[in-house]
């Protein structure tokens, strides 16, 4: 609650505050840029949709009907501009199989609403996050699915499911996991004495991240008290050393379980401190943690049992994938002791091995950043302005460009190293040098974006994504744009980008909101850039109170450098009735009533 109120503060003086900055701006910087709006406040009101989020609501994709309902509500809010977010790791633009050609059919849609039809492309999203699937079932030459140590994740492009070498590389020499095992080392992070003993552990392991199976080879355990480089300041530690193992080389897999659990537990470290391997003569070796072991009724029952999943992933579809997954006894069999090793929570995320009663490894890193293609490739260009094309083709108004994507890395520091960069650098791995590389190259892409669209008489929206100038304030959240790139945003500004659209607010406390919007609006005013404000999507919703998304416009509203406001995601806003229409948030409609003069119809 404190963080809710923290930020409706903001936004009462934000309201006042931001406005007398950008007033003072206005003074020595000329008018701002008129931007196209139809409503009396002068303010221009967007719409986002993410179709995968809309049709997981529903459970059923849209029709014609319910495309027109949903561009018909849209026109009665004062939306002007619906933009559409264009993700083929989905099988949903195949017109082939889908019998609707979405995006074509939209902008039809749309524009007998007297809406402008913005495609939003996320060109480094491209699979490799969600759910992974045990490394045991088929992989076929071919198969539509991202495939690495950490498991099989089914949502992918065709693209990077055929080029993963493309994605961001790690750096070279921190992923590597030469020979076996030979030592474990459990590090409590602190000296304290704990209630976890020698008797209370067991190790088994696997070559694979499932179906594991209790060492009974050579083991030695000793208890010492060491010093750690721990943060902000080192300290002595407690650790358990496991010592002497036998392992089989391939056995990269490894759990050890611990026979106490419960909320008592006080065997407690960060989760990139917790455990440290040892390979032949002693050798470091890197390693990941499991995220936790899954069943696989609850798994088929929550995800792989859903229509729409198996529908719109080819992967699932795949008949040695069906005969594998949907088959009980042998579903199971695949899920026996099945660890998922899905990276999405920070080495700095504290873990309890005595409240877990377990903890997972893997040896190694990720070579890859699974989804990230880098854009040094001419192929990944190549592909990126081939979805661009896909869109212009069917005669949308304009194209948004988005950077953010959900494929993430606890240690998205090391990734970006890929051949070519460091052939260009000489070998150079330093940050700076890596940075300019691969924000060089990616934009060269935008230029090439921007070239295309304007041959068609098209327009360009590019994203301004907060986490460029500060990282994400959350404490348990990764960044969500690529890591190790140098965003020449002010050069997207004022060579590239038609108007420009922030993202990202709800990732930053209210001061550190103040600081990228008005740094970013000071660039784009001087630019004569229109700049829109995609609002805080996890405070709109159809339900309950709208106050936090009535002040936020209201605060957009009374600063001039912002054009306009974004809803971001219509699926928040809008429902799927029985009868399969599409409605609207009462709620909703009437902050934008109030803000806006619209009425719903």
């Amino acid at each position: 609650m404190s963080g809710m109120t923290n930020r409706r503060s903001f936004l009462r003086r934000a309201a006042g505050g931001l406005a007398t900055v950008a007033l003072s701006r206005a003074v020595h910087s000329g008018p701002a840029p008129a931007a196209p709006s139809s409503s009396p406040s002068g303010t221009k009101l967007l719409a986002t949709t993410d179709y995968y989020c809309n049709i997981l609501g529903a459970r059923r994709l849209f029709d014609r009907e319910q495309m027109d309902g949903l561009h018909r509500y849209l026109a009665s809010i004062g939306v002007t501009r619906h933009q559409w977010i264009v993700d083929t790791i989905w099988d949903l633009y195949d017109g082939d199989s889908s019998g609707l050609d979405i995006i074509a059919e939209a902008v039809k849609s749309a524009h007998a609403h007297g809406i402008e039809f913005y495609a939003e492309l996320k060109p480094f999203e491209g699979g490799g996050f969600g759910d992974t699937l045990p490394l045991s079932l088929p992989f076929p030459d071919g198969a539509v699915a991202l495939r690495d140590m950490r498991g099989i994740y089914p949502r992918a492009r065709s693209f990077v499911a055929s080029h993963p070498h493309l994605c961001l590389k790690r750096r070279p020499g921190t992923y590597e996991a030469p020979g076996p095992v030979t030592a474990i080392r459990l590090v409590k992070g602190d000296d304290q004495p704990t209630r976890v003993k020698a008797e209370h552990l067991s190790l088994w392991t696997s070559a694979s991240n499932n179906r594991f199976e209790r060492y009974k080879g050579p083991m030695t355990f000793r208890e010492s008290v060491e010093w750690r480089a721990t943060f902000p300041k080192t300290r002595m530690c407690r650790v358990f050393h496991l010592e002497g193992l036998d392992l089989p080389e391939q056995h990269r897999y490894l759990l050890i379980r611990c026979a106490l659990s419960g909320d008592q537990g006080d065997f407690t470290n960060e989760r990139g401190n917790l455990v440290e391997l040892a390979g032949p003569g002693g050798a470091d070796m890197p390693c990941i943690l499991s995220t936790g072991p899954v069943d696989y009724d609850l798994h088929r029952q929550r995800y792989l049992d859903v229509p729409l999943y198996k529908r719109i992933m080819p992967y699932l579809q795949l008949p040695e994938v069906e005969r594998e997954l949907y088959d009980p006894e042998r579903g199971r069999e695949h899920y026996r002791d099945f660890y998922s090793f899905d990276e999405h929570r920070k080495i700095t995320e504290l873990y309890t091995l005595d409240k877990e009663g377990y903890v997972g490894i893997a040896c190694g890193k990720p070579e890859y950043m699974l989804g990230n293609l880098h854009p040094i490739y001419p192929e990944v260009r190549a592909h990126w302005l081939d979805l661009v094309r896909y869109c212009l083709d069917r005669g949308v108004d304009g194209i948004n460009i988005r950077h953010s994507n959900h494929t993430r890395s606890p240690e998205d520091w090391e990734y970006g190293f890929n051949e070519p960069v460091l052939k260009m650098t000489g070998g150079d791995t330093s940050y700076p040098v890596i940075r300019s590389v691969n924000g060089c190259f990616y934009t060269h892409f935008l230029r090439t974006v921007r070239d295309l669209v304007k041959s068609r008489g098209k327009s360009l929206t590019i994203h301004l994504n907060a986490q460029m100038l500060l990282p994400d304030d959350r404490p348990t959240r990764l960044n969500y744009i690529p890591p190790n790139f140098e965003w020449r945003w002010e050069t997207w500004v004022n060579e590239i980008a038609d108007d420009l659209e922030l993202r990202g607010v709800w990732s930053l406390r209210p001061w550190n909101l103040r600081q990228v919007l008005e740094t970013f609006s000071a660039a784009t005013r001087a630019a004569g850039k229109p700049f829109y404000y995609q609002g805080n999507m996890k405070e709109l919703h159809f339900d309950g109170t709208h106050e936090f998304t009535s002040r936020e416009i209201d605060m957009i509203k009374q600063y001039p450098a912002v054009d306009g406001f974004v809803l971001y995601e219509t699926a928040n806003f809008t429902r799927m009735n029985e009868a399969g229409e599409i409605v609207g948030s009462p709620g909703v409609a009437e902050v934008l009533e109030e803000h806006f003069g619209s009425k719903q119809s």
